[in-house]
């Protein structure tokens, strides 16, 4: 490829060399013997000329050269200004002790909040203990396309995501090996900022919609809703580093526009969102050229409104580093619908499985960021309201109603030339009644949103990629869901690359007898984190220590017995202490 600037050098080289060429044929005629003469003095001789006022230049067409007309690039369109791949490259190492807690796994007595280590379901004599080591690899590219000032198409690439280094099936030619996540394109007009495609989707600190993208949350939020990538420094340098120990990413389909209010500081957001296309033709008519959506009214599609004032990182960190007070705050409101829905676990016929399910939900979601001199506030505050008309396929009758909540608060300060950092963040997520299907088994992916004759959703699950611990909620519950918890921590930069960080995170059940032991307090945690930093590379390796409490103890009492019907058979006790320490090692390009 070459660029405009270089094409246009050798148009002018060009031009020069023409001209040159033909001035020196013409010079080179002048030179050479004319035609017979026809009257005027014999060849040789000059004609006498009179003396006085110098003879007039000729003046007939053609005699100089003209610099000749290239014809203009054919498409300049299709000459990309910049092309940028950024990424990283990650390796992680973990070694998980007792993360089952002294339990089995068994689901027939009650499960674990882990899985143990396979050997200890083979049969008698095989190697069972509670440990387990693995490590994972991931290469992640991001290239885009700049094709101008204003306009700008972005790219996620996953290169082996999460690769269990030894695994067999992550060769090469295995079809999972390359995961093309994301593209999406960036316009920006006179009136405000158009987006369109497949994006990226992060709001305030994350605890609803977390891309996963960016390690500071602030420019997560400004790059991927109010203001395209492509003028994202607008204010200066921003703190633009990955998160490199994301495993997720909120993602979205999305068609969005903001702009600026008019004689406001505000910016507001309005965005078309197809949450899921329901049943296409990929499954009615599978070899389609062109797929398509097979039906509108089982699609999870809505809208996305939302107002902020929002300042650009470097900008709000250069007030606050001034003494001046800075201050950001901002709002949205999903909505999301689905008529009818498709179960395919019905099988009787294409019509008996296309059935009524009228869907509604609204979430709301505000979040504030308040700075001046050494202290930093933080909050977000969210909800899911909603009903679905009809479970009846699920086997629940009538309509459900959906009501919960989540939040965050977090302050922080600095001391000794800002290089001790502590602060406190509380946090919590609203739960239900019911117990896990497997009542030993945490994980959120295990919950029972229904049962018996509860007619309401109550339960709110952050984004997993909101990371509060190393054990609990990243291991054991998936994510913050039916808790609350205090979190107190510190830092110290011991050198400009070397930084250490300690946090005790200790929390309880906002709904305890959904819990394994029926108990309040779900445990304490101790995390110790040390960092190195330097030029693109990071290295780091991390120590927890989880120490449950009631509620993740098994009690002994079953419903035979006239108790409170926990059923653990010999699968019972109380909850043993669970370790993790955890390394990684990255690039970031």
């Amino acid at each position: 490829m070459i660029s405009a600037k270089y094409y246009r050098r050798g148009a002018v080289r060009s031009s020069l060399l023409a001209v040159g060429l033909v001035s020196l044929a013409a010079w080179d005629a002048l030179a050479q013997p004319g035609p017979l003469p026809t009257g005027g003095p014999p060849t040789g001789q000059d004609e006498p000329k009179p003396e006085g006022i110098a003879e007039a230049a000729p003046k007939a067409a053609g005699l100089l050269a003209t610099t000749p007309t290239l014809p203009p690039p054919r498409d300049r369109r299709k000459k990309f200004e910049v092309i940028t791949v950024d990424g990283y490259l990650r390796a992680r190492g973990d070694y998980l002790k007792n993360l089952h807690l002294g339990f089995s796994d068994d689901p027939t007595v009650g499960g674990s909040p882990f899985p143990r280590p396979l050997g200890c379901l083979a049969p008698a004599g095989s190697p069972c203990d509670d440990t387990l080591k693995s490590s994972n690899l991931r290469l992640r590219l991001e290239p885009s396309i700049q094709l101008s000032e204003t306009i700008a198409v972005h790219t996620q690439i996953d290169l082996y995501d999460n690769l269990v280094l030894g695994d067999p099936s992550g060769a090469v030619a295995d079809e999972n090996s390359i995961l093309l996540r994301r593209a999406w394109a960036e316009v920006a007009t006179g009136l405000g900022h158009l987006k369109f495609g497949r994006m990226p989707d992060h709001f305030g600190l994350g605890i609803v919609s977390n891309s996963g993208r960016r390690l500071n949350t602030d420019y997560a939020t400004w790059e991927t809703l109010w203001q395209p990538s492509t003028l994202a420094n607008v204010g200066g340098t921003n703190p633009v580093d990955y998160d490199l120990d994301s495993d997720f990413g909120d993602t979205v389909d999305r068609l969005s526009f903001t702009a600026m209010i008019p004689g406001t500081p505000f910016r507001a957001l309005a965005a078309i969102n197809w949450w899921g296309a329901g049943v296409t033709s990929d499954v009615t008519h599978a070899g389609a050229a062109q797929p398509w959506d097979a039906d509108d009214n089982d699609d999870e599609k809505g809208w996305t409104l939302g107002v902020s004032r929002f300042d650009a990182p470097a900008d709000f960190a250069d007030k606050v580093a001034r003494g001046k007070l800075a201050m950001n705050y901002g709002a949205r409101v999903d909505r999301i619908t689905q008529d009818r829905d498709y179960d395919a676990s019905i099988t009787s016929s294409p019509a008996d499985a296309y059935i009524v399910r009228g869907y509604k939900a609204y979430r709301p979601d505000v979040w504030f960021k308040l700075g001046k001199g050494k202290v930093v506030l933080e909050a977000e505050l969210a909800a899911n309201l909603g009903n679905i008309e009809n479970l009846t396929d699920q086997g629940f009758d009538g309509e459900i109603t959906i009501r919960s909540w989540g939040g965050v608060g977090r302050v922080s300060s600095s001391a000794l030339e800002d290089k001790l950092g502590f602060g406190m963040e509380i946090g919590g997520a609203s739960g239900d009644e019911s117990d896990n299907a497997v009542q030993g088994d945490t994980n959120v992916a295990n919950a029972q949103l229904l049962s018996g004759r509860d007619r309401s959703i109550n339960r709110f699950v952050f984004d997993p990629d909101y990371d509060v611990d190393l054990i609990l909620f990243r291991e054991l519950i998936g994510s913050v869901s039916n808790a609350i918890y205090f979190k107190p921590w510190m830092s110290y930069e011991l050198t400009r690359s070397i930084k250490f960080r300690a946090q005790n995170v200790t929390s309880a059940a906002m709904q305890p007898v959904s819990t394994p032991g029926n108990s309040a307090m779900w445990g304490i945690e101790l995390d110790g984190d040390l960092s190195y930093s330097s030029n693109g590379f990071h290295a780091g390796l991390a120590y927890g220590l989880f120490m449950p409490l009631g509620a993740m103890n098994h009690p002994e009492d079953d419903i035979q017995d006239g108790g409170n019907g926990f059923n653990y058979g010999t699968n019972v006790g109380d909850a043993g202490n669970a370790h993790t320490i955890q390394a990684r090692f990255s690039v970031e390009f």
